[in-house]
């Protein structure tokens, strides 16, 4: 994979933005990358009979929102010793997000998992989430209280070609540490199959996943292990990473129809939302 060059980091200024902002300065830092940031004023006119004039206000909104930025930004840039530019912008705060990566050809987005008004997200839905579903290329959601460097990362698999995305990713960010590879096996053949017959299924299934495990890491650099299971995906994914204590979950999105990719297909829209760690959408790449 090409290294990373610049990544994206959108901040409300809330605690939750403050980690991901930390993280993306600790991942520039890590990779000579630049460190965009980003803040998304929610414009007044959005807002449904109201009866001032909300532009002045918008206006006095966005001038703060850089009188915050900037000097946030050259802060980094000094402790941090990489290049930053701040950036601010007006509207909904998931598609400027999305606008302004792709204007400047941002590697990775990094977003906080939580951080809006509570009110806000119940009635539209969080930044997060809904910048996943109109983000199709990498982005990373930050949980860990703690930010430092990957320690312990879980990399979901599914043998298909975006797996290799995957992978290169979890090393990328991982560094020397090792990777825990994971595909999760469904039983949809013990619903099918007259019992006697489920034992000897699910040992061929087995040995056939772990033939394919051992295909996709044998070019892996670095320390990996890779591990066959049964069940749930998004269950069993967590439970992986909960037992190994994981920092960061990395996965794909590829292979959904529209309506699932609108919808954020049940695996990765599980696992984002209920991981109590960081987890690295890789999109389609």
């Amino acid at each position: 994979m090409q290294a990373l060059t610049r990544i994206l980091a959108a901040t409300d200024f809330s605690p939750a933005a403050d980690r991901a902002v930390r993280r993306a300065t600790l991942i520039a830092k890590q990779h000579g990358a630049e460190l965009r940031l980003l803040h998304v004023v929610h414009p007044l006119t959005l807002y449904a009979g109201q009866e001032i004039d909300a532009g002045p206000l918008d206006e006095a909104a966005l001038a703060a929102a850089g009188e915050r930025l900037g000097p946030l930004a050259e802060r980094l840039a000094r402790e941090a010793g990489i290049r930053t530019h701040a950036a601010w912008r007006i509207g909904r705060a998931h598609s400027r997000i999305a606008e302004y990566a792709e204007e400047i050809g941002a590697d990775l987005v990094v977003v906080g998992a939580r951080g809006e008004n509570t009110l806000l997200r119940l009635l539209l839905g969080s930044t997060a989430n809904r910048l996943l579903r109109v983000r199709g290329s990498p982005t990373l959601i930050v949980r860990n209280e703690d930010v430092q460097p990957y320690a312990h990362v879980v990399a979901a698999v599914d043998f298909s070609r975006g797996s290799g995305t995957v992978l290169a990713w979890a090393r990328r960010l991982a560094g020397e540490e090792q990777i825990d590879v994971v595909h999760v096996l469904e039983p949809e053949l013990d619903r099918r199959l007259p019992a006697h017959e489920r034992k000897q299924a699910d040992a061929g299934m087995r040995e056939i996943a772990g033939g394919l495990m051992h295909h996709l890491l044998a070019d892996l650099p670095g320390k990996h292990s890779g591990h066959v299971e049964t069940g749930y995906p998004p269950s069993r994914l967590l439970e992986a990473a909960q037992a190994r204590q994981a920092e960061l979950i990395v996965l794909g999105r590829h292979g959904q129809s529209g309506l699932e990719e609108y919808l954020l297909g049940s695996v990765s829209k599980d696992v984002a939302q209920a991981a109590a760690c960081d987890v690295l959408l890789t999109g389609e790449n």
